[in-house]
């Protein structure tokens, strides 16, 4: 019979019960208050009416409530104990993961959930069926209960972690667009530093991150002229702004609007950007950004051609750093372009350091990368 046949089973029971309820509260709340924060935060502010602030801390513990809750419940007909305590916490651990796999699916309306219908079928039944069989086991009564807590401890500490590894496969792992989210809720807080340090150094952005990287700066008059080439850049100009349909965080209607003009179906970035300056030439913002995707799309005579068209020829020297840059580099491949900068321009200085480091056959492209991997002239030289 699966009762508990004296106090000291019962009193095994309870604390198998209580230590399995606090390590999977903890890692419930974890789970939502810190990994997936970002990505609920997001999807709160999508659906939410703006009458209330996303607080994940307050979120995490009533959702975490309301799960540990739910397997109590279930557990008074199931009847999960012993070894088997943590089982209890399966259909409460599919719930955890369906609630925090966020996708971009999900902003572009065509989330597909066959799947998980698929996951709780098979998890209830596999749930239904373990309790059938065990509530039908004739379990030993346990002659030393000090013995029998260690190993019955243990196996419940492995199905927990069963448990949570299914969460973390089940729940989604889309990096890129974790880091997009995370992006997002720094922006939304004002802490534009801290959304543009989000995989600042990562070998690798999503063409997202990197539209979102360029909108951040352009808030500030200057910086993307500044800062542009600090972060990594594998899309060219396209790079410079999102798809036109909404599946990021940021969506295109904020960057779009901030340029002022509407982007036609199929348009280039570079033929929208062309016609954007032409309608607005005084704009900072399109300045910036045509200026920004001439230089990404490697076009070092239109450059030259056009950048004193938005800046006075005697300012050159109060010019971005990357514009400096890419006229001493225009130079240096035109000797016959008279550089309107003086010769111990501190940018000019750290060019001929740059050609007299790439003649050393002697120094690798890491050593060169990690001094002037923040340059125009490493991007056009070496990047993508």
């Amino acid at each position: 019979m699966a009762g508990m046949r004296n106090s000291g089973e019962k009193r095994l029971q309870k604390t198998v019960s209580v230590i399995c309820t606090l390590f999977f509260a903890l890692f419930a709340f974890t789970f939502v208050a810190v990994y997936k924060s970002p990505l609920l935060e997001m999807v709160y502010d999508c659906v939410a009416t703006g009458k209330l602030r996303y607080n994940g801390y307050v979120v995490s513990a009533l959702f975490t409530l309301a799960l540990v809750c739910f397997a109590w419940w279930l557990n008074s007909f199931a009847k999960f104990h012993r070894e088997w305590t943590a089982v209890a916490f399966l259909p409460s651990a599919l719930v955890l993961a369906f609630a925090t796999d966020v996708k971009r699916s999900f902003f572009t309306g065509c989330a597909d959930y066959s799947l998980w219908i698929c996951a709780f079928a098979v998890g209830f039944t596999v749930y239904a069926f373990l309790s059938f069989v065990l509530r039908r086991m004739l379990f030993v009564k346990i002659k030393n209960i000090s013995m029998a807590a260690g190993l019955t401890v243990w196996r419940n500490m492995i199905l927990l972690t069963l448990l949570f590894l299914m969460v973390g496969l089940l729940s989604g792992g889309d990096k890129s667009f974790r880091s997009e989210a995370r992006q997002y809720v720094f922006y939304k807080r004002g802490d534009v530093s801290a959304a543009l340090s989000v995989d600042a150094n990562s070998v690798y952005a999503s063409h997202a991150l990197t539209a979102q990287r360029a909108f951040l700066l352009s808030l500030t008059e200057g910086e993307m002229g500044e800062r542009l080439f600090c972060f990594p850049q594998y899309y060219g100009s396209e790079g410079l702004l999102p798809n036109l349909h909404r599946d990021e965080p940021i969506t295109p209607d904020s960057i779009y609007s901030r340029i002022g003009v509407e982007r036609l179906d199929d348009e280039t970035v570079c033929d929208y950007l062309v016609r954007s300056v032409s309608g607005n030439s005084k704009s900072i913002v399109v300045r910036d950004y045509y200026l920004a995707s001439l230089l990404l799309d490697r076009r070092l005579v239109d450059f030259a051609t056009r950048l004193f068209e938005f800046y006075r020829l005697d300012d050159a020297a109060r010019l971005p750093r990357h514009c400096k840059e890419a006229l001493v580099l225009y130079a240096h491949i035109v000797p016959d372009f008279a550089l309107p900068l003086d010769a111990d321009d501190n940018v000019c200085v750290r060019f001929a350091c740059f050609l007299q480091k790439t003649a050393d056959d002697a120094v690798s492209n890491t050593c060169l990368y990690k001094e002037f991997g923040n340059t125009y002239w490493w991007y056009f030289l070496y990047g993508c």
